[in-house]
């Protein structure tokens, strides 16, 4: 009997355990926050979410793969998604809301799914090109110039996906070899290379540099709060990540991680992340987006997501031996 009554109280702690959605978000954390509490209220289903990077996301997936501790995966660029699934660290869902979204932004299969999309760009702050005396740039060619010198900021790609969109949206304008000289070129003018994808706009926001480079919704938010910050998207074209969201092989609350994705991708949930001043894009083409800058008028580079996942490692190992050096 004793044996009986200690085995039903472990099963109610392993149920407790894992009651929760449990979630690894590479969205950032306030994003996160908006708009996990917009399902919470919306469904009524409780979720525990966790932010990690990208890259530190997908190596903690991966080591946890023989007992997951998460349930789902929001957010990350998507070649991060394929190559979670190409690693099987993912299984397979089809959801009825993907009706309307476009075909490029999800998986035939069901194995990812979209949250957002973001065109890359350059946060300004015009205080600081002011006082540096410095003028607005317009291109990538012109943060090369001296006149920058140790101001910009942009995420280390070995820890972000932010800046592996960035690597892959400038192989796009430059050829593979001619990316790589520029990042070297670039490199005199960095102040530093952050952990976080997000990271160069907490340094732009309250002037500590004059320029950072990563997807735009922070910009668009200081920017709306009053702040001397403008945006830049450079002429050549910029790159754009779909963000993305997969349900994690083994998960424990499968149902639950089913309604996620649901409602992320459906109508309601897009417009979610609009009225939650996200100021991520939608990618239902039946939402509004709100005050954010029209796409037509953003020259948007289309990286094959594919190419990207399957040249992520090759490409991150070439920075890391080419341009963190200098």
């Amino acid at each position: 009997m004793k044996r009986v009554l200690i085995l039903a109280i472990f099963l109610v702690f392993v149920a407790s355990a894992f009651a929760n959605l449990v979630v690894y978000s590479s969205v950032d954390e306030a994003n996160a926050r908006k708009i996990l509490n917009a399902f919470v209220e919306d469904t009524g289903i409780k979720v525990d979410f966790v932010f990690l990077s990208s890259g530190p996301a997908l190596a903690r997936i991966e080591a946890e793969s023989s007992n997951p501790q998460a349930d789902v995966w929001f957010g990350a660029p998507l070649e991060n998604h394929i190559i979670a699934k190409e690693r099987g660290l993912t299984q397979a869902y089809k959801t009825l809301s993907v009706y309307g979204v476009s075909p490029e932004f999800y998986d035939v299969e069901g194995y990812y799914h979209p949250i957002y999309m973001n065109p890359l760009g350059i946060g300004v702050n015009t205080s600081v090109l002011e006082q540096i005396k410095a003028s607005l740039p317009e291109s990538w060619e012109d943060l090369l110039a001296s006149e920058y010198s140790r101001m910009i900021q942009y995420p280390n790609p070995q820890s972000s996906g932010t800046a592996y969109s960035l690597i892959t949206g400038l192989v796009k304008v430059y050829g593979e070899d001619g990316a790589f000289e520029y990042l070297r070129n670039l490199a005199p003018n960095i102040q530093t290379y952050t952990q976080s994808g997000t990271g160069p706009s907490k340094a732009v926001g309250p002037g500590q540099v004059a320029l950072g480079i990563q997807f735009t919704p922070a910009f668009f938010q200081f920017m709306e709060q009053g702040y001397p910050v403008s945006v830049v998207f450079p002429k050549e074209g910029v790159p754009y990540e779909v963000a993305s969201v997969s349900i994690l092989k083994g998960a424990k609350n499968l149902a639950d991680a089913q309604k996620l994705i649901d409602w992320v991708v459906s109508r309601a949930g897009q417009q979610q992340v609009v009225d939650q001043k996200t100021y991520f894009y939608p990618i239902r083409p039946d939402v509004d987006f709100g005050s954010l800058q029209p796409l037509s008028t953003i020259n948007l580079l289309s990286v094959d997501p594919s190419w990207a996942a399957e040249n992520k490692t090759r490409l991150i190992e070439r920075w890391i031996n080419e341009v963190l050096p200098y």
